[in-house]
């Protein structure tokens, strides 16, 4: 008797793995249909117009909101493309730096923030806002893999990975954000006049000196990817790799600054620290924040960040 029921328990968990693992097949690959038509929203729009752009492009510019931000990609070519995305750090653009073009010339702006490179918390976990393409671009599904970044779960069941995306990919599919072939990327941020005295308040206390309290101890996650996109360059002899931070309204602990221009000496990487760009020009209209520049800024800094690579790289 015991072993009947427990062959029938048996059976029923068997059917209901089978019956979950179907509606999971089935829900994952309508998401993939819809999914694959949606080009706008940084659900999973931004990263479809780049894949179906990086091969073509001449300009493209990775790194997180400061990157989206700051770049005018159009200053420097009219088919360029500002894969700058919110929240995002070194593993997130090492993966996808990863699915370019080995032989196509490109220049390359990878946008890098000090942060990262001395943050004690800093995981890696950002690689797993491209779980969409598990399975599904060989390039980002190596990367995942190598991350150890999944879930067992995630493995099986394919649909978890539109999880904490579906409701912006369903929204963007049935009502694009914006005209997508019309878009470069880059989205400058506009500061109203009722934002801006709360704005000059927020820099007017970002002002004030800060000690450098930090250790600064590199971090090895982000320093293997950075080892990564070197290991990249290497094989891919027909693009220019510039490094780039761009500027903070003031930076006043310059260790990191130093350290990660060292790291980037021993790699044999081209960087340009501007942090402190405008550290001495107190232009409040240049600023959101202490981090974001307005469009204003953005565009002063792109006309001035085009012409250091027309003087040095150009030449």
């Amino acid at each position: 008797m015991n072993s009947e029921i427990t062959y029938k328990i048996l059976k029923m968990v068997a059917l209901i793995l089978l019956f979950s693992y179907a509606l999971d097949k089935v829900v994952f690959f309508s998401f993939n249909k819809m999914s694959d038509k949606v080009m706008t929203g940084q659900a999973i729009g931004k990263l479809n117009h780049f894949l179906s752009k990086k091969d073509s492009a001449d300009f493209i510019v990775f790194g997180n909101s400061r990157a989206n931000r700051h770049i005018d990609v159009d200053l420097f070519s009219t088919n360029g493309f500002n894969m700058g995305t919110d929240g995002v750090g070194i593993a997130y653009n090492s993966a996808l730096i990863s699915t370019l073009p080995i032989k196509s010339k490109q220049l390359i702006l990878v946008h890098i923030d000090t942060k990262n490179f001395f943050d004690n918390d800093y995981d890696g976990s950002d690689i797993t806002a491209l779980k969409t393409k598990y399975q599904r671009n060989d390039d980002i599904t190596k990367a995942l893999k190598e991350s150890g970044q999944l879930s067992v779960l995630q493995k099986f069941y394919s649909s978890i990975n539109y999880n904490g995306n579906a409701i912006g990919i369903i929204k963007n599919f049935l009502r694009p954000s914006y005209n997508f072939h019309n878009y470069n990327g880059y989205d400058p941020i506009i500061v109203s006049e009722m934002q801006a005295s709360m704005r000059d308040q927020v820099l007017s206390k970002a002002d004030t000196p800060q000690e450098c309290k930090d250790d600064h101890k590199v971090n090895k996650v982000a320093l293997h990817y950075l080892e990564s996109i070197a290991a990249f360059i290497d094989i891919t002899p027909h693009k220019t790799f510039l490094f780039v931070t761009s500027p903070l309204y003031n930076d006043s602990c310059d260790i990191d600054n130093i350290k990660l221009n060292n790291i980037m000496q021993n790699l044999g990487l081209t960087y340009w620290d501007f942090s402190n760009l405008y550290k001495d020009e107190k232009n409040n209209a240049y600023w959101k924040d202490a981090t974001h520049m307005t469009k204003n800024g953005a565009e002063a800094f792109s006309t001035y960040l085009s012409q250091q690579y027309k003087e040095k790289i150009l030449k």
